[in-house]
Order: structure tokens, then C-alpha cells, then sequence
């Protein structure tokens, strides 16, 4: 029974896999040619490129996590692979969180209708705040970078040294390692933050939207309502998709950690796939442009498909 089960989430997680790599490849293929067609790029093809990119880099990373069992190796032996590997899954989780989060800034600046100074001063200077948000939490990740490989040397050598009587140094390095990482999750949740409250800003400015046309007397769904929607569809696929990862990573680690479970690695490697793989179907879906490059694309795989197959439109 268990050989059937650790099949099928292998199987799944392939075809995660093979989702995200194609849906977010399609996204980074699609803005280049635009880019190099029209020799310009829009902010909001901008962010998305660097999405795409990013969460290619995310998903690869996650496969070799799931393969080689990095979390092991980061805290059994030292291994100078182990140490690279732990700054691209920092880097590439970072760089995922605070381009989405971009994305949402983008969404509400955009689209919400607000009469107050600061956000119209945001509104205006939307490129200044864009800005801000990558810069700022970026200082909390490359300070983790210059104190991980140090302290994790340290620990690993407090663990040889253990029957030498430093357990007081192990603990207090062990101390400095583990403020070091909330350091980091200080950024990470900075930026959910961020997001949560674009999110419900927007659904604020939809109430007042919708409250203003019926004092109007249209009940018709206008343009701006129809924007506040699709964004608000996007914003909480991102929130609940995020919460799903990062509950999924901690639940690797305490595998790894604790209960070496076959069957929790394979599930938490499944549920980790779904935020960079399908939330990049959603965002395809959910942009006009992108959206009518798949149709087409798909329109000429379904033509290709009928001229090599003749028999296959006729009926028997």
C-alpha cells in the first residue's frame, strides 16, 4: 500500500512539476517576445517576468530538496553543497514572495479609488513604491546570508566538540542561528502583510464602488468593477497559496526534524508544488494578454493536431 501511495505522489508531483514549469515559462516566453516586438515593457509585464522566473528557479529547488534531503545535510555534516543550496532556497523563496507581493501593490495602486493624499501620493509614484518594498526587506535577507554559513560551521562544530563540555557555546550559537532566521521571517511576513492589506483595501474600494452605483441607480457591472474583481480572485489565490507553502515548509522541516516520515515528505513535497505551479495557470488566466496567447497557442496545437491526424475529425 505505501509503495502505491509514495507512486502517486510522485506522479503528481511530476506533474506539478511539469505545470509550473510550463505555466511560468509560457508567462516569461510571451512578455520577451512582446518586450523585443514593441522595444518597451510595461510594469506589470515587468513583474510578472521576474515571477515566472523566480519561481522557475523555486521549483527546481524544491526538487532537489526532495531528492538529495538538504535538510539533513544542513544540520548532520558539512557540506559546502548543502551551504549554496540553503542560500538559493532563501534567495528564491525571497525573491518569489516579493515579486507577488509587488503584484498585489501593483493591483490595488492601480485599481482601487481612493480620495486620500497618501494614497494618491502612492498612486502617483507607484514606481518609488515598488521599489521600497523590494529594498526593504532585502536587507533582513542578505544579513541572514553573512550569518548562516558562520553560525552553521559553529554549530557543526559544537556538535564534534559536544563530549568536551561546550554545550553553553552550542546553545548560545544555536540562540544566535535561530534569531538569525526570525530575522528573516520578520521579511517574509512583512510581506504578507503588505499584501493582506492591499487585499483588503481593494475589497474596501469595491464596497464603496458598488455602494456609489447604486446611489446612482446602475446596476450593471462597469469596468472598474469588473478590474476590482479579477484582482481581488487574484489576491486570494496568492494569500491562501502562501499560507499553504509556508505550512508545507514547516512541515518538511519537522520531518526532517522529528518524525522522518516517508509518507509526510511526499505530502508536504505535493502541497509545496501548488504555490509556484498553479497560481501561474491563475495569473494566465486572470491577464487579458496572456490569456489570448494560450487561446491562440492552443488553437494552433488543436490545427497541427488535426493535419497530422486526418482521421481524426472524421466520423466513422
Amino acid at each position: 500500500m505505501s509503495s502505491i501511495l509514495e507512486t502517486l505522489f510522485m506522479i503528481i508531483s511530476a506533474v506539478e512539476l511539469i505545470v509550473g514549469i510550463l505555466g511560468n515559462g509560457f508567462i516569461v516566453l510571451v512578455n520577451s517576445i512582446d518586450w523585443i516586438r514593441n522595444r518597451k515593457v510595461s510594469l506589470i509585464d515587468c513583474i510578472l517576468t521576474c515571477l515566472a522566473i523566480s519561481r522557475i528557479c523555486l521549483l527546481w529547488v524544491i526538487i532537489l530538496n526532495s531528492r538529495l534531503n538538504v535538510c539533513e545535510i544542513l544540520f548532520y555534516c558539512r557540506n559546502t553543497v548543502a551551504l549554496i543550496f540553503q542560500d538559493l532556497w532563501l534567495g528564491s523563496n525571497y525573491f518569489s514572495t516579493v515579486c507577488n507581493t509587488c503584484l498585489n501593490v501593483f493591483y490595488f495602486l492601480r485599481i482601487a479609488n481612493f480620495s486620500n493624499p497618501i494614497f494618491l501620493w502612492m498612486k502617483w509614484r507607484i514606481h518609488r513604491v515598488l521599489l521600497i518594498i523590494v529594498l526593504g526587506p532585502t536587507f533582513c535577507l542578505f544579513t541572514c546570508f553573512l550569518l548562516n554559513e558562520t553560525l552553521l560551521i559553529k554549530l557543526w562544530e559544537d556538535q564534534v566538540n559536544m563530549e568536551e563540555n561546550t554545550t553553553c557555546i552550542f546553545v548560545r550559537n544555536m540562540y544566535a542561528f535561530m534569531t538569525s532566521q526570525s530575522l528573516l521571517g520578520m521579511a517574509f511576513i512583512f510581506l504578507f502583510l503588505v499584501s493582506l492589506a492591499s487585499f483588503l483595501l481593494l475589497i474596501l474600494s469595491l464596497c464603496n464602488h458598488t455602494r456609489q452605483m447604486k446611489l446612482q441607480g446602475t446596476r450593471s457591472r462597469g469596468p472598474s468593477t469588473e478590474a476590482h474583481i479579477r484582482a481581488i480572485r487574484a489576491m486570494i489565490s496568492f494569500l491562501l497559496l502562501f499560507v499553504v507553502y509556508y505550512l508545507s515548509s514547516s512541515l518538511m522541516v519537522l520531518t526532517h526534524g522529528i518524525t522522518h516520515s516517508v509518507m509526510a515528505k511526499m505530502s508536504a513535497n505535493v502541497l509545496m508544488f501548488f504555490y509556484p505551479s498553479f497560481h501561474s495557470l491563475l495569473l494566465i488566466l486572470w491577464n487579458n494578454k496572456l490569456k489570448e496567447a494560450s487561446f491562440c497557442v492552443l488553437r494552433k496545437l488543436k490545427c497541427a493536431w488535426n493535419q497530422g491526424n486526418p482521421h481524426s475529425h472524421k466520423i466513422p
